[in-house]
């Protein structure tokens, strides 16, 4: 009887320091949650009245970036690093159908830093993300459809997507599978190729490091390479600045291409402005906007690559 009150005695002594230690984890994990949300929700979107058009049966995974640069997918707080091999596994999770209509909504505060969403999207595109939706107004539900489609630059590195491991059974059933899909669909011609599009056809070979390949899709365009900054495009000593739209329209009209890095200091609401008044411009006038990502001007530099003179 003595030792079981002792073990009583005991086992108390252990558990209260337990039961204060887990109850202090819930608290410090509330009170996690609290700042976050409070951070997430103080986040200020630009302004604009554009809807998405988003297929409402596809998933939307959305990306926040507050004032601070502090970085939330769905809400947690993650490494800018981290993004594309948790993407790649969200992906790797859902069904066929799903992966292919994937979107990713940017919600990014005007005062971030734009090189944050820069390697964002680097980090997207090595996921294979090829498009993004910068949101506007309010993070709130009722906007959920408001914002900007925009295509993402490219990446020099790839991650390989994983594969699932089947079993046996898994395996034939699948061959099954396929064989009936190729049989249902042998006689049927396929449809035509869509009409080329240089942008497309030749942006893995600009975020190359072939000075011969890039200077081959380039041949026949006119082209000039400009840095934009929170005051506008810079281009040697000169600024061109946002508000002179006829020349701003005049740079895009005059190239093919325009070839735009981005200023260390450059804020995410001047790069949207920038943006927002390049897709103004007239469709059938307009050249390029081809960004050229910090990731890709470092390696061109490694290499000795030259896009403009």
């Amino acid at each position: 009887m003595i030792v079981s009150l002792e073990i009583m005695s005991i086992t108390q002594k252990i558990c209260y320091p337990m039961k204060f230690k887990a109850k202090a984890i819930i608290i410090f994990t509330l009170f996690f949650s609290l700042i976050t949300n409070a951070q997430i929700e103080s986040i200020s979107l630009p302004k604009g009245n554009v809807e998405i058009k988003v297929n409402h049966f596809s998933p939307i995974i959305s990306i926040y970036v507050d004032s601070t640069n502090s970085v939330y997918l769905e809400k947690e707080l993650i490494k800018v690093y981290d993004i594309s091999k948790e993407l790649l596994y969200i992906r790797y999770k859902m069904p066929f159908e799903a992966q292919m209509t994937i979107k990713i909504f940017l919600y990014v505060d005007n005062n971030a830093d734009y090189s944050t969403v820069d390697e964002i999207k680097t980090q997207l595109a090595s996921a294979y993300y090829e498009r993004v939706y910068y949101k506007t107004n309010s993070i709130e539900d009722k906007d959920i459809l408001k914002g900007m489609s925009w295509t993402n630059h490219q990446s020099f590195f790839h991650l390989n997507k994983p594969e699932k491991v089947l079993t046996k059974k898994e395996h034939e059933s699948q061959k099954r599978l396929n064989d009936s899909i190729n049989e249902e669909f042998a006689d049927i011609p396929a449809p035509p190729a869509p009409p080329s599009n240089w942008f497309f056809d030749s942006q893995h070979i600009i975020y190359s490091d072939s000075q011969n390949a890039i200077d081959e899709a380039l041949e026949d365009k006119i082209y000039t390479c400009v840095t934009l900054t929170n005051e506008g495009y810079k281009s040697g000593n000169d600024i061109l600045t946002f508000d002179k739209k006829e020349k701003v329209e005049h740079l895009f009209s005059y190239n093919d291409i325009v070839f735009v890095k981005f200023s260390q200091d450059l804020k995410y609401e001047n790069y949207f402005k920038a943006v927002s008044q390049y897709k103004e411009l007239d469709n059938n006038r307009k050249g390029f906007f081809f960004e050229l990502s910090h990731e890709i001007t470092a390696i061109h530099k490694k290499s000795n690559i030259k896009l403009c003179n």
